[in-house]
């Protein structure tokens, strides 16, 4: 019988994300799924893993950028050369979580949009939460 893997959650998916944005060199799901194994301790499908929209839109976004990934030469200078990948990693990351901010804001003006076509008062959307707590008795 085989081992089923435990759903993607949310902190499964940063793993992801975190290993799209450091990865370098070439990007194939054979070469992704099997790090990404290792990382997690399970092994998902690519359907799996592009059933979540954050992760494809980042795995489509890596996967057909216009990235030289050559390797640069930088003499006996390694600080130098981690520094930059270093650099380079974050600006990858800067570049998804931007995306993903300007996909959040247009999704929020369309719910902004329909609450006020439904008669939602900001009022409405800003009332917290209210939580239903229950005592158990021993």
């Amino acid at each position: 019988m085989k081992n089923i893997a435990p759903r993607l959650t949310k902190e499964r998916i940063d793993i992801a994300l975190d290993l799209l944005d450091n990865w370098s060199g070439k990007l194939t799901w054979e070469r992704f799924l099997a790090i990404f194994e290792v990382e997690v301790g399970h092994k998902y499908t690519k359907a799996a893993m592009l059933r979540h929209e954050k992760f494809k839109s980042a795995w489509d976004r890596k996967r057909w950028a216009n990235d030289n990934d050559e390797t640069r030469y930088y003499g006996n200078n390694q600080i130098l050369k981690l520094a930059t990948e270093k650099i380079q990693t974050l600006e990858k990351k800067i570049q998804r979580l931007e995306y993903e901010n300007h996909l959040l804001t247009e999704k929020f003006v369309v719910w902004g949009t329909n609450a006020m076509k439904k008669g939602i008062s900001l009022e409405d959307l800003n009332r917290p939460i209210e939580v239903n707590q229950t005592k158990e008795t021993s």
